[in-house]
């Protein structure tokens, strides 16, 4: 009726809580993640450019390096701003676009 655009971002929420009812129009806007690029500096300082999406996780991010570096995922260590980066998005890290992330190699326990 009156246009109003609404994110319907909550998959908990139903769409009458979001002021749906019966002959509401809804339209579906797929976009598309923005692509930028950071840089990974090895132990040997050799650096690597890497394209990243905002939704990307540090978990995606260390398949990529071992695609191209070689190194296990069990065996990375990636450090931003002085920060283990275990779990969660690139993002929860505040890494954007000329990022320089910095990989170590965990040691194998014996």
């Amino acid at each position: 009726e009156d246009g109003t655009s609404i994110s319907l971002s909550d998959d908990s929420k139903t769409l009458t809580s979001y002021g749906l009812r019966a002959g509401s129009k809804v339209w579906v806007l797929r976009t598309e993640a923005s692509v930028f690029q950071v840089f990974l500096k090895n132990e040997k300082g050799q650096i690597s450019t890497h394209n990243i999406t905002a939704a990307e996780t540090v978990d995606d991010f260390k398949k990529k390096v071992k695609a191209r570096e070689g190194v296990p995922v069990d065996q990375q260590r990636l450090i931003y701003e002085g920060r283990q980066m275990d779990n969660g998005k690139l993002t929860d890290y505040n890494v954007r676009e000329g990022s320089t992330i910095y990989l170590t190699l965990r040691l194998r326990g014996g």
